[in-house]
């Protein structure tokens, strides 16, 4: 059977041809010289030791360049990084400083190379703000969210390890750093001792510390609650006078760690009543207060909570 001939078929050579035609037209035009502005990224060196940037500075900056349409798709393709010397700045203020361009012309056409004319700079001023680089010591701070199951608690407050650590950055903002914080921690139902590692948390893009964690451990033990008779003391009485006081002594009502009940006794308390305090107030009575406890005690009440007195003439 007779197959008719396509007849929209583009022929082979005429297809070569065409595509060399091209190819030819694009080598005339990409031959020709051009303007067109490229943005290079921008490294600032030489910058002293003991200084820093305090705020991000310009990242790019751009530039109307002349050349060959070659070697301009070269130079976009494989864009070259200017490096700004921080030592050539002028300054305006005690942090602030900037480049005039113009004046590291013949710098920036080196750097990108002397096949390319710098026709323009588009930016004629970079501005930088830079402080002096200090360091202290910052304690570190948790925030923790502990709820326990009942009866168990803390035995101690929870340790934090290291307890503080070196910061350094700029010294606007070191100077008002008070503390660093960890991560929140937070735990329900806590019936067994915590052992972990929290991150410690950016306080701002501009300042490092080399410790990035810290170790958390807090020991939990099951409480129970005791009481005990405890002899109390007065202060701030004159020599002169003597008194007698309504009890003798107060009762310490306490809860502690079944692991430490044991080594709670009267002498593990100091109670002491200030005279002059009364005096002071015309109070007719002594207020007790605890001034002395052991750090595995917790929930410390004295009954009662006044002490009658009576001066002896």
């Amino acid at each position: 059977m007779y197959k008719k001939k396509d007849q929209h078929k583009i022929p082979k050579a005429f297809t070569v041809a065409l595509s060399f035609a091209i190819l030819f037209w694009l080598l005339i035009k990409l031959s020709k010289e051009y303007k067109t502005v490229i943005s290079f990224p921008v490294e600032y060196v030489n910058l002293p030791q003991d200084k820093l940037i305090q705020k991000e500075p310009l990242k790019n900056i751009d530039i109307q360049i002349k050349a060959s349409g070659f070697r301009l798709v070269n130079l976009k393709l494989f864009t070259k990084k200017i490096e700004l010397d921080v030592s050539k700045t002028q300054r305006k203020s005690t942090t602030d400083y900037y480049f005039l361009l113009q004046n590291q012309l013949l710098e920036i056409q080196n750097q990108i190379s002397k096949n390319y004319s710098i026709d323009y700079l588009v930016q004629d001023t970079i501005f930088l703000n830079v402080g002096t680089l200090t360091s202290k010591k910052v304690p570190v701070v948790g925030d923790f969210d502990l709820s326990y199951k009942l009866g168990y608690h803390l035995t101690k407050p929870i340790k934090i390890t290291p307890d503080s650590i070196i910061v350094s950055g700029p010294q606007e903002q070191i100077d008002t750093l008070q503390n660093m914080y960890l991560q929140k921690l937070k735990i329900d139902d806590v019936s067994e001792s915590i052992s972990t590692t929290l991150k410690i948390k950016e306080a701002s893009s501009a300042i490092n510390f080399s410790v990035k964690e810290a170790a958390i451990s807090g020991e939990i033990d099951r409480f129970t609650e005791g009481s005990l008779e405890v002899p109390f003391e007065i202060i701030n009485m004159p020599d002169s006078i003597s008194v007698n006081t309504f009890p003798t002594s107060l009762k310490v009502v306490f809860q502690s760690g079944l692991n430490n009940f044991n080594k709670v006794n009267t002498s593990s308390f100091k109670i002491i009543c200030d005279f002059q305090q009364s005096i002071n107030n015309k109070l007719n009575y002594l207020i007790p207060k605890v001034v002395l406890k052991p750090s595995y005690v917790t929930s410390v009440k004295i009954q009662p909570d006044k002490v009658e007195f009576l001066i002896q003439k």
